[in-house]
């Protein structure tokens, strides 16, 4: 993988990132969505209106799946609102789960990551909500999309 590939990856799954805690900060929870990087560089961004939170993501797998068809994706990252699985936990429970994958990995054994991002909601002492991030937790795996 290339620098230049490692930071379309890291760019992407920063916005991910604070599109969660920002909608976290708001409204205290977070709709699951997906953000597409195109090899031409465009940034394509899907979420529905689904209440549920797995029947959203399942309904984001199948868009991804059509989408994924066009061969045109380099980097995709899927977004969800979970409890870190108790293996991986350490202190924080709640979490950010980014499903990353990359073109530039598709060969690799391990060519995808799910990264845990823990996270605390927090008050300022006006009442305003601030979220805490902790640090990602790293978990690799086959890649399922961009193969």
């Amino acid at each position: 993988m290339s620098n230049q590939d490692d930071e379309k990856a890291l760019q992407l799954l920063e916005k991910a990132v604070y599109k969660a805690q920002d909608s976290l900060a708001q409204t205290k929870q977070f709709q699951p969505f997906m953000l597409l990087l195109t090899d031409t560089g465009e940034i394509e961004e899907y979420q529905n209106e689904i209440k549920d939170s797995t029947q959203s993501y399942e309904a984001l797998e199948e868009v991804l799946k059509e989408r994924i068809g066009a061969s045109d994706i380099d980097v995709l990252v899927m977004v969800v609102d979970t409890i870190i699985p108790d293996k991986f936990v350490e202190d924080v429970s709640s979490g950010i789960r980014v499903h990353l994958e990359e073109k530039s990995q598709r060969d690799k054994k391990i060519g995808a990551r799910y990264l845990y991002v823990p996270y605390e909601l927090c008050k300022h002492e006006k009442g305003d909500v601030f979220v805490k991030l902790h640090m990602p937790i790293p978990v690799g795996f086959p890649a399922e999309y961009i193969c």
